[in-house]
């Protein structure tokens, strides 16, 4: 009785009772439902594409004696796949991945990561030499060089590329070696890029050109005349 009361006051009021509410309620999302998808198959010309993985769920609301239905199609995207954050360097015609810093030379990438130990560092500053490896071609002290500014596509040459198995040699290291243009050594691979530089700009050099062209290397075992001489005739000098 206090039900049928409450009905027919808010009835009175022109209102509706909560339950006469939820009822409405569920009539209506059903037929929203069943709306939307006559719509979606009146719309047959649209061809829509997804990216990923797509599930089916269904979902059964009863509310009162009314029992809706709804599907509803989920697509999953799967997550985008992130680059590799490691930088890319092609050394002697191979190409390496290293995660690098950003205040790293490439003179430490070189040795300390790719191991490429003939690389020798000597004064750290620019000053020497012997650090020196050729970048597409131009000869430059990697000590100096910041690795980001040597990522591939840039083509790293260091004193390893000239002897590619380690046993035999290309002219350059072997010209070095019979004329004994070394005492200690440590330099020797600095001068052999700076060499291959210079004579792929100038084949035929005079031994003034051979001398500015290697100034900027040091040797402190007093081994730079037999280098001169040694450059000297690669480039057809006698």
């Amino acid at each position: 009785m206090a039900e049928e009361k409450q009905s027919t006051k808010m009835a009175e009021k022109g209102k509706l009772s909560r339950r006469d509410f939820l009822k409405d309620a569920g009539l209506i999302v059903g037929g929203a439902t069943i709306g939307s998808i006559a719509l979606v198959n009146a719309c047959g010309t649209t061809t829509t594409e997804t990216v990923g993985v797509t599930n089916t769920v269904t979902n059964t609301t009863t509310v009162g004696n009314v029992t809706n239905t709804a599907t509803t199609t989920v697509t999953v995207t799967p997550p985008v796949t992130t680059t590799d954050p490691r930088a890319a360097f092609n050394v002697n015609g191979k190409e390496y991945k290293v995660d690098i810093q950003p205040y790293w030379s490439l003179s430490h990438v070189l040795r300390e990561c790719l191991g490429l130990t003939a690389l020798k560092i000597g004064c750290d500053r620019g000053e020497c030499g012997h650090c020196t490896v050729l970048v597409n071609g131009k000869a430059i002290y990697s000590c100096l060089m910041l690795a980001n500014d040597a990522i591939a596509p840039a083509k790293i040459e260091t004193s390893e590329s000239l002897s590619a198995d380690k046993i035999n040699l290309e002219p350059i290291a072997k010209a070095y070696l019979d004329n004994m243009a070394y005492q200690c050594g440590f330099c020797t691979s600095g001068f052999m890029m700076a060499t291959k530089a210079l004579l792929a700009d100038n084949p035929s050099p005079t031994m003034l050109e051979v001398q500015e062209g290697l100034s900027g290397h040091m040797c402190v075992c007093s081994a730079i005349k037999r280098v001169c001489e040694t450059v000297y005739k690669l480039g057809g000098g006698s």
